[in-house]
């Protein structure tokens, strides 16, 4: 989950995937999440910042295209909806729905 700041579980998600200084990573079987920093990279860094984490879903209001192909490419799948913030979309994990087409970047 892209966040707006850090504030564990009250972390508000950055509306925009791409441009965001740390990424909630929550593992649904241990239950355990996980804050990672996101460094500015060539490509798109918050992808980057996931590598080696065994991510296989991202949850996002909205995704470019460059970042949905890579997303692809590594079988992650996308994940959306209404929910605001990281205690949200925990608590509601079976009510996600798929992220459909980009953002338009």
């Amino acid at each position: 989950m892209p966040l707006m700041e850090d504030k564990g579980r009250q972390s508000a998600i950055h509306p925009h995937f791409g441009h965001v200084s740390s990424i909630a990573v929550y593992d649904t079987g241990t239950k355990k999440l996980e804050i990672l920093p996101v460094e500015k990279t060539d490509g798109c860094s918050p992808i980057a910042a996931l590598e080696g984490n065994d991510v296989d879903a991202i949850y996002t209001f909205g995704m470019g295209m460059r970042a949905i192909e890579l997303c692809e490419q590594k079988g992650i799948k996308l994940k959306t909806g209404n929910f605001r913030t990281v205690e949200d979309v925990i608590k509601n994990v079976d009510k996600l729905g798929d992220l459909e087409g980009s953002c338009g970047h």
